[in-house]
């Protein structure tokens, strides 16, 4: 409507006699132009604040929306666009053309690499963003591939951070230790690296630029050292496979190790008589062997570059991603080429991935990549739920559903050559989501090695600082707060310690300190779990340099037990429970304890002697200060494998309250009477024992905690009565129907029988009326009679 009322101005201006019409009409356009840009770009920075804000766990849907693709917008988030539109609403008409100006500076930047780096719109914060270090997480050694890869598209003033797994590189920016990871995703002769597909989806980070890296093996030896003298060639295996011709030609044994920085790392540490960890394979001298690996792991190593370029075929590229926790869609315009990233799953029909890839190729958007991976455990499982949802509310059976669920399910990853907020791009995206089961943007960025956004300011900020500098040596970091809080020992107290308090404590007795307190005697249970045990009335001593107080008591009890507690002596501590629902003890805390108290509620969804792999471990962090002492306490279970699931308490209670108590209510049935031990016995039959023992070796007040802070409780124990009853009237009923079926037969048999014998009997007269008339004599022609 704005826009509409400035056409009628400018038409009216003309009627009026405005002879510049052309630079009135230009003027408004312009001011609509760059309008419409605010809205955008206000729009954009909103959803990247919701992505960003949101937990992991939310990544792949929205409970709160019935739309598949919704998204959940934060606090504010509407008047902050209102705000913008309002602001766009303000600018003046004579105002010159801002698109004009800024277009022409965005273009024109600077790149260490000798591209272009579109710049920031807000100048002043270009000195701000200088004084701030970037921290770039990448995988592998010092001196690593990967680690020339970043230097190459951020160049030499950002900070190296070297992590020993992939996984690290993420966790490192998804707990903001890190600004952002460099990751290799391809490589034009080893392939897809999936492990990292696999990782972008199960963290909510989100590209922001991309690099193609030329991949330039060296022989690194020790210096001073003669080529003819070496006889072994360390190395990562796949650098060993693309440099195998030349190793043969010289007669070099190639040994694999487990990285190619860490081969030369092995060798200087061996040079310098120092212990590294990994030795040098046996057989190995430093006067024998070199390292292959990049010219950057021999200058950071101290080894000599022998030669370089010794691969077998000159076309070894990796494209490497860089990874941030907002993306940088809104810093994209139409003469920046862009790529847009995206993992989508498709129903098992004919002709799905055909009609998807239609959605792109009928708008003319190219297309540069297209790969299919197994759908990850927890994908899968969100989706098999979504559906089994979805089809119980048209009304379809079990066996309709069962049948509708393939084995095997794929993701696909696709790499398009154009910007999320192209228009084609959008309506190809709403057709898309139309057609698949999930959808998810992975990022939208600059393609070809380009930076825009905050990666370009900051990167152009620490290059003005320290023009004219050099480093003796390359910046990094050799390890990240979380180390040592993953080896930290954490001091945990156990309140109550019940079976499932002895179970938790005996899973983390292995790396923490852990001491309990209960009203009854446990001192011989907590000494064979290594747990020192503190009597009621030992209190003070019991809290003691504690870091983490576990409120394992049963629901019922919770509140009794925390005005049983020194309130005051819990300051500063982080108080966990892990209560089978959350919102009732979220509620009796927070209301409880001081607000320098941090509040943890889990509800770790296993039971004792459970293999805790892949297990899920709900929990919501009501109040976090200290941050590092609760992932250190939450990285116990995230190590053992856990399905660590970040959920609000409403939510939490509200997809597995019932669940739970219908489980637990089954179980307590289900009785070992009803259930006796059979050596041949079924799959479906297992999995009733295994409810029934687990659910038994709970305690009756956490079953009645389950049934009485459960408004449901009692609607599910009348529907369970009524489906009992149900199940007995039909049982009646088909009872009924057969004793009735089988009298009805009895008497129809009946029948049949006597009209048989009616039958058989008026044979019979009939043959004997027969026999008579034979018996009668008969007169011949001649008069004689004959019998």
């Amino acid at each position: 409507n704005h826009n509409r009322n400035r056409s009628r101005c400018s038409s009216s201006n003309q009627q009026a006699g405005n002879r510049d019409s052309s630079t009135s009409i230009r003027r408004r356009v312009d001011t609509m132009h760059t309008f419409s840009i605010t809205i955008l770009m206000a729009v954009a920075s909103v959803i990247a604040a919701a992505s960003s804000e949101s937990p992991s766990s939310s990544r792949y849907f929205n409970p709160r929306s019935s739309s598949n693709n919704s998204i959940l917008l934060p606090r504010g988030a509407l008047s902050e666009i209102r705000s913008a539109i309002e602001s766009a609403q303000t600018i003046p008409e004579s105002s010159p053309s801002v698109t004009d100006n800024t277009s022409s500076s965005q273009n024109t930047a600077f790149s260490p690499r000798g591209g272009a780096i579109s710049p920031t719109n807000n100048p002043s914060s270009t000195s701000a963003a200088g004084t701030k270090p970037i921290r770039v997480s990448f995988q592998g050694e010092a001196g690593a591939y990967s680690e020339k890869s970043l230097r190459q598209l951020l160049g030499q003033n950002v900070i190296a951070v070297p992590r020993p797994n992939f996984e690290s590189c993420y966790r490192a920016v998804a707990s903001k230790e890190c600004d952002y990871a460099i990751v290799p995703i391809e490589n034009t002769l080893g392939g897809s690296i999936h492990e990292n597909y696999d990782l972008m989806l199960r963290y909510d980070l989100t590209i922001v630029a991309e690099h193609d890296f030329r991949v330039r093996h060296c022989l690194l030896t020790k210096p001073g050292l003669d080529v003819k003298e070496i006889k072994y060639a360390i190395s990562h295996s796949q650098a060993l496979s693309q440099c195998d011709n030349y190793l043969r030609a010289r007669g070099i044994t190639p040994i694999s190790t487990y990285d190619t920085a860490g081969s030369a790392k092995m060798i200087s540490k061996s040079i310098k008589g120092e212990a590294s960890g990994r030795e040098l394979p046996e057989g190995c001298t430093p006067e024998n062997t070199a390292a292959i690996a990049s010219n950057l792991a021999g200058e950071t190593f101290e080894l000599e570059c022998k030669e370089e370029g010794i691969e077998d075929d000159d076309c070894n590229f990796t494209r490497f991603l860089l990874l941030g926790r907002n993306g940088v869609v809104q810093h994209l315009n139409k003469k920046i080429p862009s790529k847009t990233s995206l993992v989508f799953t498709l129903p098992n029909s004919a002709g799905a991935l055909y009609k998807s890839l239609a959605c792109f190729s009928l708008r003319d958007i190219d297309m540069s990549k297209i790969e299919s991976r197994p759908m990850s455990a927890a994908l899968l499982n969100y989706l098999r739920f979504r559906d089994t949802v979805t089809q119980m509310k048209v009304g379809e059976t079990a066996a309709s559903r069962g049948k509708q669920l393939p084995r095997f399910r794929y993701c696909f990853y696709l790499d398009i050559l154009s910007s999320e907020l192209d228009e084609g791009v959008q309506n190809a995206l709403h057709h898309l989501r139309e057609q698949s089961d999930y959808c998810r943007i992975l990022g939208s960025y600059p393609a070809n090695s380009r930076l825009v956004g905050p990666v370009a300011e900051a990167v152009e900020a620490l290059n003005a600082e320290n023009a004219g500098k050099t480093h003796a040596t390359a910046l990094r970091l050799k390890s990240l707060p979380s180390d040592d809080e993953e080896a930290r020992q954490l001091n945990i107290g156990f309140v109550g310690y019940g079976s499932f308090g002895q179970y938790l404590s005996k899973k983390m007795s292995s790396q923490h300190n852990i001491r309990c307190i209960d009203p009854l005697d446990k001192s011989k249970e907590a000494q064979e779990n290594n747990v020192e045990y503190f009597p009621t009335y030992d209190m003070s001593n019991f809290l003691k340099g504690l870091d983490v107080v576990v409120i394992a008591v049963p629901m019922i009890d919770l509140e009794e037990s925390m005005e049983s507690l020194p309130l005051e002596k819990l300051r500063n501590k982080l108080v966990v429970e892990v209560c089978p629902l959350n919102v009732h003890p979220r509620t009796v805390l927070s209301r409880m304890l001081s607000p320098d108290t941090d509040i943890l509620c889990t509800n770790p969804m296993f039971g004792t002697d459970v293999p805790l792999d892949g297990v899920p471990f709900v929990y919501e962090k009501v109040r976090i200060r200290d941050t590092r002492r609760a992932s250190c306490f939450l990285s116990t279970f995230e190590r053992a494998r856990c399905q660590m699931v970040e959920m609000a308490a409403e939510d939490h209670d509200a997809y597995v309250a019932d669940a739970e108590f219908v489980t637990h209510l089954t179980g307590r049935l289900l009785d070992r009477n009803l259930l006796p031990v059979s050596p041949v016995s079924s799959k479906e039959y297992a999995a009733l024992c295994d409810v029934a023992d687990m659910t038994t070796n709970d305690t009756f007040d956490m079953f009645y905690g389950m049934f009485k802070y459960n408004d449901r409780a009692k609607e599910l124990l009348n529907t369970m009565r009524d489906n009992l009853a149900s199940v007995e009237r039909k049982l009646a009923a088909k009872e009924a129907y057969l004793a009735a079926s089988a009298e009805m037969k009895n008497t129809d048999r009946q029948k049949l029988l006597a009209e048989c014998r009616m039958l058989l009997r008026e044979m019979a007269k009939a043959n004997a009326g027969i026999a008579e008339e034979g018996s009668s004599p008969i007169e011949q022609k001649d008069g004689s009679s004959s019998e």
